[in-house]
């Protein structure tokens, strides 16, 4: 058994797979992080563990204490020069943090040719991917949880509270969340334009992250919405050992 484990900035994901196949799927907020041995009480000892950790020390050190028991060495993910078929174009490839190369080594697992990966939690992080397998960089964005609060936050007279979206909002809730929504989309769709525009055709939508269903109908394009495209990165990490 496999055990995956992806450590955001407001939940800790995992899974845990015999073969190809996932066997369990969990979660639990990042504020109860110190409960993961009463969350993995059941689980099989695992042969494999594999990370990603975005949220600092203190998580790190929590996930460490919970797996401590098992007496197994984790693998930390940090992003390379080439792994698992993908070549990282960054200036320095460990500055890409270890969700976004994970999300994108998923991306290559679904073999969709050009894609622009889309994570959409509390950064929207926007990753263009070739059928080559080469990372050709990315846009990070403020999440679409953090445009809508930050209008209900600092300006008068308005509210953070959702409304619906519209393509001809006629409320100022709606406008605000309809604003939101398109914001983030346009910027994805335009950055997929400028992957055709250079040479890539055909380019795809994957979309994951905590609010990939809040804004999923706000494309023209096709999307694809693939919830565990970083646990799927972090298995083919594990695979590749």
């Amino acid at each position: 058994m496999i055990l995956v484990i992806d450590i955001g900035n407001t939940q800790v994901k995992w899974a845990t797979t015999f073969g190809d196949v996932w066997a369990t799927q969990g979660q639990c907020p990042l504020f109860d992080v110190d409960k993961l041995p009463l969350y993995w009480a059941d689980l099989t000892v695992p042969e494999a563990i594999v990370i990603s950790n975005v949220a600092g020390a203190e998580a790190e050190a929590a996930v460490e204490m919970a797996i401590r028991p098992w007496k197994i060495e984790p693998y930390w993910v940090a992003a390379k020069a080439n792994q698992c078929g993908v070549i990282n174009s960054y200036d320095k490839p460990s500055q890409l943090g270890p969700d976004r190369w994970a999300a994108v080594i998923g991306a290559k697992t679904l073999r969709m040719a050009n894609v622009v990966m889309v994570c959409s939690g509390t950064a929207t992080t926007i990753h263009g991917l070739t059928e080559d397998g080469v990372f050709i960089g990315g846009l990070i964005i403020p999440g679409y949880d953090l445009i809508h609060q930050s209008l209900g936050s600092n300006a008068a007279h308005l509210s953070d509270a959702e409304g619906q979206f519209s393509n001809f909002p006629v409320t100022t809730r709606d406008a605000i969340t309809s604003g939101a929504i398109r914001a983030t989309c346009k910027t994805i769709e335009s950055f997929c334009d400028d992957m055709e525009a250079s040479g890539h055709d055909d380019v795809k939508i994957i979309l994951a992250g905590g609010a990939a269903a809040k804004i999923r109908d706000g494309f023209v394009r096709p999307v694809i919405q693939k919830d565990d495209v970083i646990l799927l990165g972090l298995l083919e990490i594990a695979k590749s050992f």
